[in-house]
């Protein structure tokens, strides 16, 4: 057994309420630990570790249940300043519709198990800047706004809150037609949206399919297929597929499903599972810039990727430079800023592509 496959035994364990299987002959805990790590699930993992007949030795368990303590604070903070921010929508007249994490979070056994770096919602365009002022009045400062699709908030200490004007950008591209008009997907009450449940489940498999394609995903977002399916909410996979076909990424979304099947339903492996779950067991939560590099070259050769990298389309420099929406004519001028600017941002990304782009 490798120590992949003993973690998601131990999640295993934690999602069907039954006793976690005990360590095989060279497995090490530590390293378990920093694997969960890796995929956002060390908490988790760690109530299942507790309960073992070998626990963790003192220090690797003091270290590792302060993990799940951080991720039950977190959990308990998100979930209320959750409650306070749709209040202040709700009293300002704007809708806004929970995304992703906050939601899923709820389908595990403990909230906290489930953890989740920001909460994500999406709101109207023409709301942004009220949006704006009802978060400033909730003590968060605007990290970006007007940038990408989404505006970031951050409060001290552990809040971050990405509200979306759009759910899916250049990224993801092949998905904005489906969900154009998102709220059509939805039920309400008030002024708080809610996906229906397959509507939700296809956001779901869209947006795990989108982290793959920009460099992987990690265990959790397969695990959260399989809670999503396996939970009370009504989802009908199928129906979810059907929505997502018109993307051309449906029998993708598919694979994904069958691996959440395989890792948490004790479906056996095929040769494709087999290979998507090498990959994304190499990615971490959120992937690696590797991975992602590795995905456009295959696509687009190095030159045509080095080309994107050096003068991006003008839909993705207008969501990074939002003069361009009133002046598009200054794209050539932005180019040259950002080719002036973009060397002494994100230094280790820039570094791992151009590796990629020299590597033979």
């Amino acid at each position: 057994m490798t120590n992949a496959e003993y973690l998601i035994a131990l999640l295993n364990s934690q999602l069907r309420g039954s006793a976690p299987p005990e360590p095989p002959e060279g497995i090490e805990q530590a390293q378990i630990m920093q694997l969960a790590e890796q995929h956002s699930v060390a908490g988790m993992a760690y109530y299942a570790a507790e309960q073992l007949r070998t626990p963790p030795a003192p220090e690797l368990s003091a270290k590792w249940s302060q993990i799940r303590d951080k991720a039950l604070v977190k959990d308990i903070t998100q979930l209320s300043e959750l409650e306070a921010i749709g209040a202040a929508f709700e009293k300002a007249g704007v809708r806004f519709l929970p995304l992703k994490g906050s939601i899923i979070k709820g389908l595990y056994p403990q909230s906290d198990m489930r953890t989740m770096s920001d909460i994500d919602m999406l709101i109207d365009e023409e709301n942004a800047a009220k949006a704006r002022d009802i978060m400033s009045g909730l003590g968060y400062s605007c990290e970006h706004f007007g940038y990408d699709v989404h505006d970031i908030y951050h409060k001290p200490p552990v809040m971050n809150v990405e509200v979306h004007r759009a759910l899916f950008g250049e990224e993801g591209q092949e998905f904005q037609t489906i969900f154009s008009d998102p709220w059509k997907l939805c039920t309400h009450d008030g002024m708080r949206y809610a996906f229906t449940p397959d509507a939700f489940f296809a956001y779901v498999l869209a947006h795990a399919i989108k982290h793959l394609e920009e460099g992987g995903t990690g265990i959790r977002t397969v695990m959260d297929l399989w809670v999503c399916v396996s939970s009370d909410m009504g989802i009908d996979p199928q129906n979810s597929l059907k929505l997502l076909e018109p993307s051309g990424k449906s029998g993708y979304a598919a694979q994904l499903l069958e691996l959440s099947e395989v890792w948490f339903g004790g479906k056996p492996h095929t040769e494709e599972t087999r290979r998507l779950e090498q990959y994304i067991l190499g990615s971490g939560t959120y992937g690696t810039f590797e991975n992602f590099s590795a995905l456009r070259i295959e696509r687009s050769g190095k030159a045509g990727y080095a080309l994107g990298l050096l003068f991006p389309t003008f839909t993705h420099m207008k969501q990074h430079y939002p003069v361009l929406k009133k002046a598009p004519f200054l794209l050539p001028f932005c180019w040259l800023f950002r080719l002036v600017t973009k060397p002494f941002i994100n230094r280790r990304q820039n570094a791992e592509k151009l590796r990629m782009i020299m590597k033979k």
